[in-house]
């Protein structure tokens, strides 16, 4: 036959009479095309739960598409308006008039309409609008008993009450509706429009229509953003006091979670593609003999090169085009599977991820390249086609080393399966020299182990690529373990750093703070016995950096609690934890306890001199909790120039005496100031406090308070010349004038300088921070803004503050940012710092919790009054990150990734090897030397054994390399956006050893159960 259709006739012949031949190569391909079409629809499916878990998020307020007219609306602008949201196809419309609050019956109201009014307010409808009575529903606010607020020309008449459940309508719900003036509804929007008395009142007319996001597939986006878009240019073409607002930012992130779900997720099974490539490679490589021998018979019959390259081409095509065709509907099975598990449309997942013109042009394109893998492999020489691989791996890996961070890491999850290939080639490479090492090494061990190393090193072909696909299967599933522990432990270090304990609770919405909700007491109890309570202290902090300033987050946290936090790397800060605990743990007592007031005082006794009448002196009082009391002193009956100030009943200590200008005063003062174009004046008052005394009820002296050996900080400040009290700002040695001169053992007397600039003056003890600046933590800048002993002046809550770095840190956890700006000092030390500059203003306000019992604490926040108080656990937040819909896809994936990397693993020693198990030439020799039945048996055995072995110990050893790109895999990857703490690498030393153990413990079934196979055969014939 000389036609060019023999070869082909010829290919179909042999594929009726042995198909069985190529069903290893076949099975490769078509799990290839099977695996990678799973993974397309599993991100398919994966990114339209992610684009659901985005708009599911959104209030009512953010899925609303809302058309606004600003001006007079006639019947063609409400025409335009229902025209353009119909055409849109988003279900019941709802049109809105909202007009400025107005006074009626001498109350201020506001008036609105919503038609429909019941499925917003929850009641029924309120009526028809007309001047002498438009009937409404009152949603927010009271009225008194009024039941008809009216004005010249309009009556509103109260039919009800109701709640505005949704902000959708008029951008504020009842709940959120506190500071504004009671809200009256009614349902005709025409009605109230119309009425002639409130036509000056300026109104904002709106129609809207909810988004139905809840039945939004993830390919259907496009097309909903592609019509909002051409409905908002066309209102604004018609009318430019039009404007339509609509969901576009959420739409676009949900589109971005959906386009970006199909690539992270292939990207992720790279790894097991390049092992199905290299099983396709030694599958079809065990062939190579038998095609050869074919070859050679169709050149004895008078064949020419045309034919033969003909006939290998075609024989490639065919089996490859049966594997992607038997591939193809592996897929789609799995994919309905998926889809259907995922509550996704079957349909949908198909239409938009296989079954496209793309998945037609890819299935085309890998046709074409399987073919051309398969007919290289199967009559191109080994050696060259290994070169060619290792190069190319090795250049890419130069490529991705080249070309940066951003690009390098978007290559770099490709670029593992590569350089995992050549170092399976170098493997193969060094295989045959290592096992003629072994077998020298082995002639003075057991004879049935030299006989298995002689029987290896004879022909290495065969055991070296065993070898080199075993290390390329291993190390792959090692890098999926690694890449997969990496994505495991950037979640728990982005829990960690949002919840650095095991619970955060934060302010209500109203400022409530948890220690005002709860005492510290109670809520050690709810943390339970082997907890912790940290109460934090959020503020910023100011510092002078060069010609400007820099305003930086600051954090009060324990000491002692910092030890606990979560998820802290060596490289976060310039030491270890314990060690910068030990350096912010201030030595003895922060704060210096006023004098304690006794149980029968009822009064303060204070004297005064100097200009009192622009003086006002308030105590500040401390509780037993820290919290601070003031109370104002006023005018005493006698003598003149005394004050005196009620004690309330409790348990004090006087903490500071507080000084201000009078409020009068001090308005004037601005306004003059605001109209003075020189600089801001300011007057200085010279006033002499004390003596201070705690009187009881009948008057007698119970305490008298030694204010002469006071501090004086802030606006007040020593007279010059005058005693040793503190200078402003509150960093001068301590010292007092007393009533027996500056000698005096117990003054009575502190004569100050009060600074009218409106801020507060401070009387109070020697604090420790007078003498002592507070320990801090810095990031590097704030570090480099420090003097060289590391002094650096703060001002925290526009309080001065001195402090020095004892610490630098890299990162700190809830503070935004890879690179963070913060300082960090000991709550305790902080707060009482900022105390002696103005009581009070040193107050945690969130708490950190340890807890073994978190169910206990999430019963108790259900609980009043702890209700409003925000609550984040690291826990929940971990678990959201790991369930997040593309996050599990990626983790399925690898795990699917390594399992099929081992199975592969054994199946590639089998075919390797068992096709040289029977070799005639083997055999007779081992006869020869005396080897019976059960010794052929375990000379192969050892034989599979050893190549598993060496196999596993060099992909081991290929995959703790590999390891180093994970973090840049999980990055290109996208599975977590912008993570923050940054990644690092994982190195699963125990996963990894069970890996390995598992592998060894496959590939040894497998050679038991081959032996015994072909020993039963054997014994057949």
């Amino acid at each position: 036959m000389s036609s060019l259709a023999a070869p082909l006739i010829l290919v179909a012949a042999r594929a009726r009479r042995r198909p069985g031949r190529w069903f290893l190569t076949v099975l490769g391909v078509a799990l290839a095309v099977a695996f990678a079409g799973a993974v397309v629809a599993e991100g398919t499916t994966a990114g339209d739960q992610g684009a659901r878990s985005v708009l599911a998020g959104l209030t009512p307020q953010d899925r609303a598409v809302r058309i606004t007219w600003q001006g007079a609306v006639t019947p063609s602008v409400q025409r335009r308006a229902r025209t353009v949201l119909r055409g849109l196809g988003l279900g019941r419309q709802t049109e809105v008039v909202l007009l400025q609050p107005v006074r009626l019956s001498g109350i201020v109201v506001q008036t609105a309409a919503i038609a429909p009014l019941a499925p917003w307010a929850g009641s029924h409808e309120a009526g028809v609008c007309r001047p002498r009575a438009c009937p409404v529903v009152l949603v927010a606010g009271s009225v008194g008993a009024r039941r008809a607020l009216s004005a010249p020309g309009v009556r509103l008449v109260v039919g009800g009450t109701g709640t505005l459940r949704s902000a959708a309508p008029l951008g504020f719900a009842s709940s959120t509706a506190a500071g504004r003036p009671p809200l009256l509804l009614s349902a005709d929007v025409s009605g109230l429009s119309a009425l002639p008395a409130l036509d000056s009142v300026y109104r904002t007319h709106s129609w809207l229509a909810e988004l139905p996001t809840s039945r939004l597939e993830s390919w259907q986006l496009a097309g909903i953003e592609g019509r909002l878009q051409r409905a908002q240019a066309a209102l604004i073409a018609n009318g430019s006091q039009f404007t339509m607002t609509a969901p576009f930012s959420a739409l676009d992130a949900a589109r971005a979670q959906a386009s970006a779900a199909p690539r992270r997720l292939l990207l992720a099974g790279g790894g097991a593609l390049a092992v199905l490539a290299a099983f396709v490679v030694i599958a079809a490589g065990g062939l190579r003999r038998d095609q050869q021998a074919d070859l050679e018979r169709l050149l004895a019959a008078g064949a020419r090169g045309r034919h033969c390259a003909l006939f290998v081409l075609g024989e490639a095509a065919s089996l490859c085009a049966v594997a992607l065709l038997i591939g193809a509907g592996i897929a789609v099975a799995v994919t309905a599977v998926l889809a259907g598990a995922a509550s996704v449309p079957v349909g949908g997942v198909l239409i938009h991820s296989l079954v496209t013109p793309e998945g037609a042009a890819v299935l085309v394109a890998g046709w074409l390249g399987a073919t051309t893998l398969v007919a290289l492999v199967l009559v191109a020489p080994g050696r060259p086609v290994a070169d060619v691989l290792a190069v190319a791996a090795a250049a890419s890996l130069a490529l991705e080393l080249g070309l940066g961070t951003d690009t390098g890491d978007q290559l770099a999850v490709l670029l593992a399966p590569m350089c995992c290939l050549a170092a399976g080639v170098l493997t193969f490479r060094a295989a045959a020299a290592l096992l003629r090492g072994a077998e020298r090494l082995s002639r003075r061990g057991p004879v049935m182990g030299r006989l298995a190393l002689v029987s290896l090193a004879r022909a290495p072909a065969a055991p070296s690529l065993a070898i080199a696909f075993i290390a390329i299967s291993t190390g792959l599933g090692a890098f999926a373990l690694a890449y997969r522990s990496t994505l495991v432990r950037s979640a728990a270090d982005q829990a960690a750093n949002r919840v650095p304990l095991d619970a955060t609770i934060s302010p209500a919405a109203d400022f409530t703070t948890p220690l005002r909700a709860a005492p510290l007491m109670r809520w050690r109890q709810i943390a339970g016995g082997g907890g912790a309570v940290l109460p934090v202290r959020r503020t910023y902090a100011t510092y002078a950096s060069g010609p400007g300033t820099v305003t930086v987050p600051a954090l009060g946290v324990p000491a002692t609690g910092i030890a606990l936090i979560h998820g802290w790397r060596a490289s976060d800060g310039s030491a270890s934890l314990p060690v910068l605990a030990r350096r912010l743990t201030w030595p003895g007592p922060a704060r210096g306890p006023g004098p304690r007031l006794p149980g029968a005082a009822r009064s303060l006794w204070l004297g005064l001199a100097g200009r009192a009448v622009s003086v006002t002196v308030t105590a500040d009082l401390r509780d037993s909790s820290g919290a601070v009391r003031q109370v104002a002193f006023h005018r005493a009956r006698s003598p003149a120039r005394a004050l005196t100030a009620l004690i309330p009943p409790g348990t004090w200590e006087l903490e500071a005496l507080q000084l201000d200008e009078p409020v009068g005063l001090a308005i004037t003062s601005g306004h003059q100031n605001a109209e003075n174009q020189a600089a801001a004046t300011q007057a200085s008052v010279r006033v002499t406090l004390g003596p201070l005394r705690a009187l009881d009820g009948a008057g007698g002296s119970e305490l008298a308070v030694p204010v002469g050996r006071w501090r004086a900080v802030g606006a007040a400040g020593a007279v010059s010349g005058g005693g040793r009290l503190g200078a402003a700002g509150g960093y001068g040695a301590a010292g007092g004038l007393g009533a027996s001169g500056p000698g005096g053992p117990r003054p009575t007397l502190a004569t100050i300088r009060f600074d009218e600039s409106g801020q507060p003056g401070v009387l109070r003890p020697v604090q420790p921070s007078d003498s002592r600046p507070v320990p801090v933590l810095v990031d590097p800048q704030a570090a480099a803004a420090a003097t060289r002993s590391g002094l650096i002046a703060l001002t925290v809550d526009g309080l001065p503050m001195a402090a020095r770095v004892v610490g630098v840190l890299r990162r700190f956890p809830t503070v935004p940012g890879n690179s963070a700006r913060v300082v960090v000092a000991d709550q305790a030390t902080l707060d009482a710092a900022l105390d002696a500059q103005l009581p009070g203003q040193g107050r945690p306000d969130e708490l950190w919790i340890a807890t073994s019992h978190p169910e206990r604490l999430r019963v108790a926040l259900g609980t009043a009054p702890l209700t409003q108080l925000g609550a984040a656990f690291r826990a929940g937040v971990e678990h959201r990150l790991r369930s997040a819909p593309v996050a599990r896809a990626v983790l399925g994936i690898l795990i699917a990734a390594t399992a099929l990397a081992g199975v592969l693993a054994a199946l590639g020693l089998l075919v390797a090897l068992v096709g040289t198990a029977r070799d005639p030439r083997v055999e007779e020799d081992l006869k020869a030397m005396g080897v019976g039945p059960r010794g052929l048996r375990r000379e192969l055995e050892l034989r599979l054994l050893i190549a598993g072995v060496a196999g596993v110990g060099a992909g081991l050893a290929i995959g703790l390399v590999l390891t180093q790109l994970a973090v840049a895999a999980v990055r290109a990857a996208g599975t977590i956006a912008v993570p923050q703490p940054p990644l690092v690498a994982v190195a699963p030393w125990g996963t990894l050893a069970l890996w390995a153990l598992a592998a060894l413990t496959a590939l040894a079934l497998a050679s038991l159960v081959t032996t015994r196979t072909l020993a039963a055969s054997r014994r057949a014939e």
